[in-house]
């Protein structure tokens, strides 16, 4: 009975997508041959044709089908799309569950299909096409042109049998590149009267003065000294702390990919990690301290960042004193009083003079758009989606239309690095609410240093009213990143990505993902005292399970990778 409700079910949840994959398929072999115009001239087409693609839909898109930018790229190209839209909490299963089927659309866009994916359905089941022919300025001289300000990134994009499986979202964001920050609300310092710490010691200290001496003046021991969430981009507190101690890229979350941000590091031109030793011991010990102490909130671990904001926005008085996250809008209302008033501080000196601002690689996003092996229509979607890799179409579907949401710049205009403006926002960037008119995540794009930077900007100090307000935003991410966090950067301790061949993800793929969740789950343990850190035989004996888990072959294999890869 189960065996059948299961197999009723599977139905059921493939159906949709298998009849219109169908349908495409049927479609492209009544009409294999298309038409084309030269390559750089619209439309691409001379006779209207009707693609597939299956795309991760983020709540911040109502329906890409009536989308605004999606009607406009119809008009442009002569290219409609029928998108297939699929939840993006639901996409990695049922990209999973589409190709089992056998019935596939003509490509999947968002769905960040990884290395390893691309090495199972590309290299080894043939399920994706290789783009190889298409990284050319001939077919596609828009994202040639992008990927020369991302040196190495073709060799990036390359699977470890030598084909390209994908296109990228190529993304130059220069206060990413630092994006594990702490925020302090201002109003509490000025009030207590304490200067920005700048060290672990002054940071316990001012935590201690919030959460004694009233800092927000209501009356109440209501406030919370410091606070963060496990699910968000950067709102980990320890993603910050721990690199106070020694240098730590550790996401705590465990539904984080498995080869990254696991307290992995390079030493000494070898891949290590930071989650064996001792320093590390005393990092989780500082922030346990914290916690026993009700200085660090005991939901930091478990809540997501539309959680830690409802805690920073929801009460009627200020009551969060630091907050971590990668900018100031993950845990605070956009242009709200809260969301003004935090400022960033830069790395906190430990007590043995660690002081270290995790580097994050400005990569390619590999796997952005996979094509199905047997698509009709490879070079149509090409070229379509090429477009979008200049900085117009850039600017198109991630900000809006040109003349109401971005214009190019003026003469005389600068940009974020000073340099002259290459665009003006006209209106604030929004991510957060549901719209219809344009893309907002995009994932074939070119957001490249020089446009990214290129951002008009006015010319003003922090002691300007205006310095801190969403429509000086960028500038401000831009400043804060440079002046606080680009000097305690070392990129050399942090790993590149490395690839693996098929028989050595099929090997270690599990072992990897069982010690990852092993590293993430214990290091949670220790700072909230469920694991006492300083308790020698229970460190002792985490230490021990990291090797039973297999830490010493998982490095082994990552020097491997990065040998082939580097040297």
């Amino acid at each position: 009975m189960k065996k059948t409700l299961c197999i009723v079910l599977l139905v059921a949840l493939l159906l949709p997508a298998s009849l219109v994959a169908q349908g495409s398929k049927e479609s492209a072999a009544a009409k294999s041959t298309v038409e084309y115009t030269p390559v750089g001239t619209f439309p691409i087409v001379k006779t209207p044709i009707t693609v597939d693609i299956m795309v991760a839909q983020p709540p911040c898109v109502e329906d890409y089908n009536t989308n605004r930018f999606t009607k406009y790229m119809e008009e442009l190209t002569g290219i409609k799309v029928n998108y297939i839209m699929i939840p993006e909490q639901a996409a990695t299963e049922k990209l999973a569950l589409v190709l089992a089927s056998g019935d596939y659309p003509d490509a999947f866009l968002g769905f960040g299909v990884n290395n390893t994916l691309e090495t199972t359905y590309g290299a080894q089941e043939g399920l994706f096409m290789p783009l190889n022919k298409f990284y050319s300025k001939e077919w596609m001289p828009n994202m040639m042109k992008a990927f020369e300000e991302f040196p190495g990134g073709i060799g990036f994009m390359t699977n470890i049998d030598g084909n390209i499986y994908s296109l990228p979202r190529l993304e130059g964001c220069y206060h990413c590149s630092n994006q594990a920050k702490l925020f302090v609300y201002q109003p509490f310092l000025d009030k207590l009267g304490m200067k920005m710490p700048n060290t672990t010691d002054e940071f316990y200290q001012v935590l201690k003065a919030m959460k004694e001496q009233d800092a927000n003046g209501n009356g109440k021991a209501d406030e919370i000294p410091l606070a963060g969430s496990i699910i968000g981009w950067s709102d980990q507190v320890e993603r910050f702390l721990l690199n106070s101690f020694i240098y730590t890229d550790l996401d705590t979350n465990i539904n984080a990919n498995a080869d990254d941000n696991v307290g992995y590091m390079m030493n000494n031109g070898k891949v290590d990690t930071a989650v064996n030793k001792p320093a590390f011991r005393e990092g989780l010990a500082f922030i346990n301290k914290l916690y026993k102490e009700g200085l660090l909130y005991n939901g930091s671990f478990t809540q997501d960042s539309s959680q830690l904001t409802q805690l920073v926005e929801s009460s009627a008085q200020p009551v969060v004193g630091f907050a971590a996250g990668g900018w100031r809008g993950q845990f605070a209302t956009i242009g709200g009083e809260r969301f003004n008033n935090f400022r960033a501080i830069a790395p906190l000196k430990g007590p043995k003079g660690a002081q270290y601002s995790v580097a994050f690689f400005q990569n390619p996003e590999i796997g952005e758009l996979v094509l199905s092996s047997d698509t009709k229509y490879a070079e149509a979607i090409m070229r379509y989606f090429d477009f979008m890799y200049s900085p117009e179409g850039t600017l198109l579907q991630r900000n809006g239309f040109k003349g109401e949401a971005w214009d190019w710049a003026k003469s005389g205009q600068v940009g974020l690095d000073g340099k002259p403006a290459v665009w003006q926002q006209l209106k604030l960037w929004n991510d957060k609410d549901p719209q219809n008119d344009t893309w907002i995540q995009t994932y074939t794009a070119a957001m490249t240093p020089s446009l990214k930077n290129g951002l008009a900007s006015k010319p003003m100090t922090q002691d300007n009213p205006e310095y801190y307000l969403p429509g000086n935003n960028e500038k401000t991410l831009f400043d804060e990143t440079f002046n606080l966090y680009k000097p305690y950067e070392d990129t050399s301790v942090e790993v590149p990505v490395l690839k693996y061949t098929a028989e050595e993800s099929e090997k270690f793929s599990t072992v990897k993902r069982e010690l990852a969740n092993y590293i993430r789950q214990s290091a949670v343990k220790f700072m909230v005292g469920s694991l006492d850190v300083n308790d020698d035989k229970v460190w002792n004996e985490y230490v021990a399970n990291l090797e039973k888990l297999q830490l010493k072959s998982v490095l082994d294999l990552m020097n491997t990778a990065y040998a082939r890869q580097y040297k």
